[in-house]
């Protein structure tokens, strides 16, 4: 009697362990809900681009192919601020450092007479400034622009003679009457840790006379 209890109590457990077991896989097969997924902001440091497809770099560390080789954008000085070389108004509107990489040797040697007629190695460094003058009389007046630039590295750099950039206000110096010019300059450094940058601006002067009107300025700048 015993054995046949003991048989049927077996086989209940038996049967409820499978119940059990069955329960517990149909549960473990049931889908999960995935957790939501946190937000995530989508970083770029791309250079952007113009309708007319040119290059922008507007924030340190952007990269972007160019003619000539890959640019990338080291440092920016935002600066709008004017000078007061009377008559004129001078406007800094900003102070990019460079560095260009990959670039064939025909591109080198294009660079070679801004570097002093020294050759180009493997980077090449340079500062490109952004400011606009603004004529503020009718008279007929002359400027010199930018002329020399002095880093906190010791170099000082003829950029009147080094320009690496032409615009058409580089065509004449001269200001008939009451007109604003819009000046780009480009100069090789040798540096790219430079930190603070001295620009001399140049005197006006009278384009009848040649007598200077207001002297050489003096403006330092930080990156």
């Amino acid at each position: 009697m015993k054995k046949f209890l003991l048989m049927g109590m077996t086989a209940l457990l038996a049967l409820g362990l499978a119940a059990c077991g069955e329960e517990n896989t149909q549960s473990s097969t049931e889908p999960k809900e995935d957790p939501k997924p946190a937000e995530q902001k989508e970083v770029s440091n791309k250079p952007e681009k113009t309708e007319n497809g040119d290059i922008v770099f507007t924030k340190a560390g952007q990269k972007g192919e160019v003619d000539g080789g890959t640019l990338e954008l080291l440092k920016i000085k935002n600066v709008n601020e004017t000078i007061d070389i009377s008559p004129l108004k001078v406007t800094v509107k900003e102070i990019k450092l460079f560095k260009k990489t990959d670039m064939d040797e025909a591109t080198k040697e294009a660079y070679k007479m801004y570097n002093d007629g020294k050759a180009i190695g493997d980077e090449l460094i340079y500062v490109q400034v952004s400011y606009d003058a603004e004529n503020l009389e009718e008279k007929n007046i002359g400027w010199n622009s930018l002329l020399n630039a002095v880093t906190d590295k010791g170099q000082q750099i003829d950029v009147d003679m080094n320009d690496m950039i032409y615009t058409d206000s580089d065509g004449s110096s001269e200001f008939l009457g009451k007109v604003t010019k819009e000046y780009t300059d480009g100069f090789v450094v040798k540096d790219a840790d430079i930190s603070k940058i001295k620009f001399v601006w140049g005197s006006t002067y009278d384009t009848d006379s040649y007598e200077n009107i207001t002297e050489e300025q003096q403006v330092e700048y930080s990156f």
